[in-house]
């Protein structure tokens, strides 16, 4: 899943959390501007029973990291 935030771009991914057959959300802040730069890989340690739901999860969580402004994002 990838969606367009503020001046950055959240990139949602799931794998799944073995041996327990549930997922875990995989999250990254990314900062577009002339070419993508990773600024945060968000690691949450919480299992959903489905991918739909750890990606649903990590982008809400990412959406507040980024309004936290953590760290400082860059000013376009």
């Amino acid at each position: 899943m990838e969606e367009h935030y503020k001046s950055t771009t959240i990139l949602i991914t799931a794998k799944p959390a073995v041996p327990q057959l549930k997922w875990k959300p995989i999250c990254q802040i990314v900062f577009i501007k002339g070419g993508r730069e990773v600024i945060k890989d968000l690691k949450l340690d919480l299992d959903y029973l489905t991918a739909e739901q750890a990606e649903r999860a990590g982008l809400v969580f990412s959406k507040k990291w980024v309004d936290a402004g953590k760290p400082n994002l860059p000013k376009l």
